[in-house]
């Protein structure tokens, strides 16, 4: 097995358990976002620069996510709701 090939199956794996152990998509997409920069920051070396460009967008899209899940829970408890 190639390098590539342990990052899906780690990603996958990843994806899999975070959607069986959470009920909110909130948590779900944060854990996603936390484990797919963990897994580029350690697997950097191994991974080809065409490879880390073909996941940026990825990052990015999630990162959007994150923020408006943290605007959305700082509105949440500046309302008092």
């Amino acid at each position: 097995m190639d390098v590539e090939d342990y990052f899906i199956l780690f990603i996958s794996a990843w994806v899999l358990v975070s959607a069986l152990a959470v009920k909110s998509v909130d948590v779900f997409l944060t854990l996603t976002l936390i484990g797919l920069l963990i897994t580029l920051e350690v697997g950097s070396l191994f991974l080809s620069k065409e490879q880390k460009e073909d996941l940026k967008p990825l990052v990015e899209l999630l990162i959007v996510i994150f923020v408006v899940i943290v605007m959305k829970k700082i509105y949440g408890v500046l309302s008092g709701g």
